[in-house]
């Protein structure tokens, strides 16, 4: 169990000895050692963290991440950071570098757009849409070349997100009670409809992996280059996730509606207050506005799936050698180091076929 996820309101990590013990009142809930777990998540308000539990485990280099109940990043305690002070430094300037970003961002976007057809290859290769949507989306993976600016770059990802969801939501078995999961279109925030909560909620904890990525290469995660550096933001990890979106949350998203692990009973709409509604950007939804969440039940199955999906092992085109989807979150943040670092010439994104 590389993670340990902790999702009981009411819930304590307590520390006995070498071993993590999650308990609700007198009930224990969860025993670990300390030595399995590379990660610990605490999601939701009411699950707590003893002190004696937060030294041990950071004193042995895991994290503590905390998210909301929604999935959302809220903040990391973490034990002494990287000490490459020169790879954070090179990083600064080749971020400060438009023709440097350019040419990486256009990786990014590239690897992202492959690995969204890809995915719409494997689910959809035998319908009749099937064909004239993969050469669009053939035309727009060529066109990224062509992007003189970071600006014109991001217009173009925009109309490829735009165009993919368009075939993703064709990828959607309907519910077994006969309704409609009311997907239209990606919907950021707040999440409109049980999809887009599925989505929100995968996409946050693939952020929280690529964070953790960083940091153990060395990688400033809020120094990025395709997305735009701003307070709170953590760019360069948002960078990585993008290759990762098809491959790993959206996957897991169609498995969890497609066969179907969850449904509709498992979500909840909830009315956000302003403290709940606040976003990373800090520009809150208008009071009154409704969300719609994956309830606890839900939240505990996809994360299931998450980490099922991140525990397979794949074989990485650069070194041949099968690895879990996890080590090569750790194997792409290496990639972009030595990049940053002028010892490789290229980045090369990770795509699946």
């Amino acid at each position: 169990m590389p993670t340990l996820y902790v999702t009981e309101p009411g819930a304590q990590v307590c520390k006995a000895d070498e071993r993590l013990i999650v308990k609700k009142g007198d009930d224990i809930l969860e025993e670990i050692p300390i030595i399995k777990v590379e990660q610990v998540v605490l999601m939701g308000r009411g699950v707590s963290l003893t002190t004696a539990a937060m030294f041990a485990l950071t004193r042995r280099g895991v994290d503590v991440v905390y998210l909301t109940g929604a999935g959302r990043y809220v903040s990391r305690v973490v034990g002494q950071e990287h000490k490459h002070g020169k790879l954070r430094h090179q990083q600064a300037l080749a971020a400060a570098d438009p023709r440097f970003a350019l040419g990486l961002a256009r990786s990014i976007v590239r690897g992202k757009v492959l690995n969204q057809r890809t995915l719409v290859q494997r689910h959809a290769e035998r319908a009749p849409w099937a064909r004239q949507a993969l050469n669009g989306m053939d035309e727009m993976a060529r066109r990224v070349d062509s992007a003189r600016t970071l600006d014109e770059l991001r217009g173009l990802e925009g109309q490829a997100a735009k165009e993919y969801f368009s075939l993703f939501r064709r990828l959607l078995r309907p519910p077994q009670d006969g309704n409609s999961w009311g997907f239209e279109r990606r919907a950021y925030y707040p999440p409109t409809d049980p999809v887009n909560a599925l989505l929100s909620f995968t996409y946050s904890l693939l952020l929280r992996n690529l964070v953790t990525a960083c940091e153990l290469i060395g990688l400033d995660p809020y120094l990025g280059f395709f997305h735009v550096i701003d307070y709170g933001r953590p760019s360069m990890a948002l960078d990585l996730v993008e290759e990762f979106r098809p491959v790993i949350a959206d996957s897991v998203v169609l498995e969890a509606v497609n066969r179907p692990f969850v449904n509709l009973a498992n979500f909840e709409l909830v009315d956000l207050s302003e403290e709940e509604a606040e976003k990373d950007e800090n520009t809150p939804p208008r009071s009154g506005t409704q969300a719609v969440y994956l309830g606890k039940e839900g939240r505990d199955q996809v994360i299931l799936l998450y980490e099922n999906r991140v525990s397979q092992n794949v074989v990485h085109p650069a070194s041949g050698d099968q690895v879990s989807y996890r080590y090569v979150f750790q194997l792409q943040a290496q990639q972009m180091a030595r990049l940053i670092l002028g010892e490789s010439r290229q980045y090369a994104p990770f795509t699946i076929r």
